[in-house]
């Protein structure tokens, strides 16, 4: 038993799996909006499954090529050093999982998620397909698109319109223009929090040349103004759709986020002026697991900024698909 949870824990963190509330909130939001169609249990557990297999794959495939590039560079797996966040890749690095056995790990997540989607493409046909492939294509570019600023954007895509549109196509067989609207601001915030992880790599990613969105934007000063439009332009669209009568008004109860959006902003800013201070969670915050562990590994002052911007996106859908759900 305690040989098998430790191969659990190895693979939570081989996959990043703490990261997976970001794809497993707007599949909830999405779901939650789905009931007025009753969709059967098995697509709710389908969907999670093959949303969770990508997630995980494409963490996995990112942590492939940064290792298999500065192994081609002529580095050693022990030499290898990713910054501030020095768990990147740990059990590769240490030869806990070999690149071959990543490999096939990679190669299973995204065939269980290939095929649940050839699944709903037999039963449903119609957007499937484009959905699947434009998310494939948006998955493989992914460790490559830090050439050309873009990285961020991708994943904006893929867990706001794609995850969501996707999602409730496979329960209900059609598009939803409600879904679509908010999908764009969970797009927006899933863009923030990779935004908010540049910010604090900042030095990382100037010295190794890695083309982040954040460094479009010249100054970290600059980056955490960007930060803020993208966080403002979330609440903005629900706000502006909520006037326009196309959101139902119970929507506006996602600005009891605000404060974790504001805690998040003076946070990364007291990271950027190197402010000392105590990081302590707090229940409004949202989940910040395994946070004793955090500590022991002197990690807190990345990992706090990290669970605010995550748990932001996070709170954002289960509060908008509660609040519209009791309407």
């Amino acid at each position: 038993m305690k040989n098998f949870r430790t191969k659990v824990a190895n693979f939570f963190e081989l996959t990043r799996a703490y990261s997976v509330l970001t794809s497993i909130a707007p599949w909830f939001l999405t779901v939650i909006w789905a009931q007025i169609y009753l969709p059967p249990i098995k697509d709710v557990f389908l969907t999670l499954i093959g949303i969770i297999c990508v997630h995980l794959g494409t963490n996995l495939f990112d942590d492939y090529i940064d290792v298999s590039k500065r192994l081609k560079e002529g580095e050693t797996l022990d030499s290898i050093n990713f910054g501030t966040i020095n768990n990147k890749a740990r059990l590769i690095l240490n030869g806990t999982f070999t690149l071959k056995k990543v490999t096939r790990i990679i190669a299973i997540l995204y065939a269980i998620s290939l095929l649940i989607g050839i699944y709903y493409t037999i039963i449903w046909g119609g957007w499937i397909p484009v959905i699947i492939g434009i998310s494939a294509v948006l998955c493989l570019l992914y460790p490559f698109a830090t050439k050309f600023y873009s990285g961020e954007l991708i994943v904006g895509i893929i867990f706001g319109p794609l995850l969501m549109s996707g999602t409730y196509y496979a329960m209900c067989g059609m598009l939803s223009t409600r879904i679509l609207i908010m999908s764009i601001s969970i797009g927006l915030l899933s863009v923030a929090l990779l935004h908010t992880h540049a910010i604090m790599d900042w030095e990382y990613d100037c010295t190794v040349g890695k083309n982040t969105f954040c460094r479009l934007f010249k100054t970290k000063y600059n980056a955490i103004k960007a930060l803020g439009v993208l966080v403002w332009l979330a609440y903005i669209n629900v706000i502006f759709f909520v006037l326009t009568g196309w959101l139902h008004p119970n929507a506006l109860y996602v600005l009891l986020t605000l404060p974790v959006a504001v805690k998040l902003f003076k946070s990364i800013r007291e990271y950027v002026d190197i402010k000392d201070v105590k990081f302590t969670p707090r229940w409004w915050m949202g989940p910040m697991e395994d946070w004793e562990n955090v500590k022991k590994t002197h990690m807190e002052f990345f990992m706090y900024r990290f669970y605010l911007a995550r748990n932001l996106g996070f709170l954002f859908c289960i509060i908008a698909g509660v609040a519209c759900y009791l309407k």
